[in-house]
């Protein structure tokens, strides 16, 4: 697969999907009464601020998308607007998801359905997410960027990216969820 602003993102949705897939199987466990190990736990939130949110979500936000606006692409009221909108929302269920990992340690069965329910919310939301990107706006993205925005778009993802031992910690616990 040749080394593409989209191919790269495509791929990052790749790991994130393994963690999401986590997300779900720990939220039916929860839901049928079962534990839920904290220590995988402890991971998804860190997963999804750092490598999911800075890293992937910014280079779509602020490498990506002023590429594609700049070729064309509506700035407002498109699906630029709408995948940055969707970007906070996910931020904001994160945080839902911190609160509900924090309290989940007392046992209460409260505790365990929120939990449930903020990694469902997640994980839902995430597919959702992704499959639009994949499906509507990387194929758009790759019919608007010509040769120099795409290698200018590859210039720039370098400047977004985290330190290389990082990156392959996150995707060694996204693999370790599978």
């Amino acid at each position: 697969m040749p080394d593409t602003p989209t191919n790269i993102l495509m791929a990052e949705h790749r790991i994130i999907e393994k963690v999401i897939a986590a997300m779900r199987r720990f939220a039916d466990a929860l839901s049928s009464g079962q534990d839920v190990d904290r220590q995988p736990l402890s991971g998804l939130v860190p997963f999804m601020r750092q490598f999911a949110d800075a890293h992937h979500h910014g280079k779509e936000e602020h490498r990506l998308f002023p590429v594609l606006v700049a070729c064309g692409l509506p700035a407002q009221n498109g699906p630029v607007q709408i995948m940055c909108s969707e970007h906070e929302t996910g931020r904001q269920m994160v945080a839902r998801l911190a609160a509900a990992i924090d309290a989940y340690g007392n046992g209460a069965a409260e505790t365990r359905e929120n939990l449930a329910d903020a990694l469902r919310a997640i994980a839902e939301f995430y597919s959702q997410h992704i499959w639009k990107e994949d499906n509507v706006l990387f194929p758009m993205a790759e019919r608007v960027l010509d040769a120099d925005s795409t290698a200018n778009v590859l210039v720039a993802f370098r400047e977004v990216t985290m330190p290389e031992d990082q990156r392959q910690g996150f995707i060694a616990y996204a693999e370790s969820l599978g």
